[in-house]
């Protein structure tokens, strides 16, 4: 998953009230390390292959956490100093709109509004995504895995009229891929407003229109957005086709349970964000949920799993590279 700095339509500055930490850590660690530092304050991200910025509003760093966080970051392994300094001023539309080129992601071209796609191709496996500050851009190995995922679950015949859940939406590429896979609804949630004002116009931006709470999808379109974690967003729903989530381990598993009672029959849940490392817990948290491996895929130490409702004799599938 990758997290982009937060950019409005016009170009905006990091404000220089802003300070930076920077730590040396390979991207498949950067996810975990996000999950550390956002109850610290850090908001934004910047992530390199062997680097991940950190930012913080000055306003909203408390030097007194600093050795509960630096313990933290020590027990997942960062070496190097810690240094929190502040940030000079930087036009992120520009950092962003240079790091972002169109990438493959099963039969699915992802690329930013920017850049036009290529002659030929098929209009609807054209995800047109800008991310602001959330969650899939498809240049992380984790969305290009859940894609990879999806798509096989429509090519199984399991998405035509498929009522979906999105579980941490972040930009809507999920539920817009489901869309255009042939889901006949999709509730997406997330817990930062924000980042559900960039899904909304992500999906505007591949002519898909979005409801609300309060007028549902038959009143806005095929896409339901709401806010909150998954008990208040989706407190008594149940009978989804297809559960995606492309979170963390921690979360997952912890999800995991209600995912299961909110399935309806024969359906299935497909979970990445996770390791390579995390596989063996994983599918003993699955199998605890009665639920087995259909389809796994990984890629570049990321693993991401497609579930449906075990059944007697299931093999536990095989792996598949995107």
């Amino acid at each position: 998953m990758l997290l982009q700095p937060r950019l409005p339509a016009a170009p905006r500055l990091v404000p220089a009230s802003t300070l930076e930490l920077t730590l040396r850590a390979a991207e498949p660690r950067h996810e975990r390390l996000i999950a550390a530092l956002r109850p610290f304050g850090f908001e934004r991200f910047w992530q390199e292959e062997q680097r991940l910025r950190a930012y913080v509003p000055a306003a909203g760093w408390d030097e007194r956490e600093r050795e509960q966080m630096e313990t933290q970051l020590r027990a997942l392994e960062v070496e190097g100093p810690l240094t929190i300094r502040p940030v000079a001023e930087k036009n992120w539309n520009v950092h962003w709109e240079a790091g972002l080129t169109p990438i493959d992601a099963g039969p699915f071209l992802v690329k930013p509004t920017h850049i036009d796609a290529p002659a030929g191709r098929e209009a609807r496996f054209v995800l047109n995504i800008d991310p602001e500050m959330s969650f899939g851009t498809g240049h992380h190995a984790s969305t290009r895995l859940a894609l990879c995922l999806l798509a096989a679950a429509h090519e199984a015949g399991d998405l035509r009229d498929a009522r979906v859940l999105d579980a941490g939406t972040g930009t809507g590429i999920l539920a817009i891929a489901a869309v255009r896979l042939g889901a006949a609804r999709v509730l997406a949630f997330d817990t930062d407003t924000r980042v559900l004002d960039n899904a909304r116009q992500n999906l505007t931006r591949n002519g898909i229109a979005a409801g609300s709470k309060d007028g549902g999808p038959e009143d806005g379109g095929p896409v339901e957005l709401r806010a909150g974690v998954f008990a208040e967003a989706v407190p008594d729903e149940d009978g989804f086709d297809l559960i995606l989530a492309n979170i963390n381990r921690g979360a997952l598993s912890d999800l995991l349970p209600a995912f299961r009672r909110r399935l309806a029959p024969g359906g299935q849940v497909v979970l990445a964000g996770l390791l390579a490392s995390d596989r063996a817990p994983m599918l003993d948290r699955a199998a605890a949920c009665s639920l087995a491996p259909r389809e796994e895929a990984n890629e570049s130490g990321w693993w991401a799993v497609r579930l449906g409702v075990e059944a007697r004799g299931r093999g536990s599938g095989g792996e598949k590279k995107p």
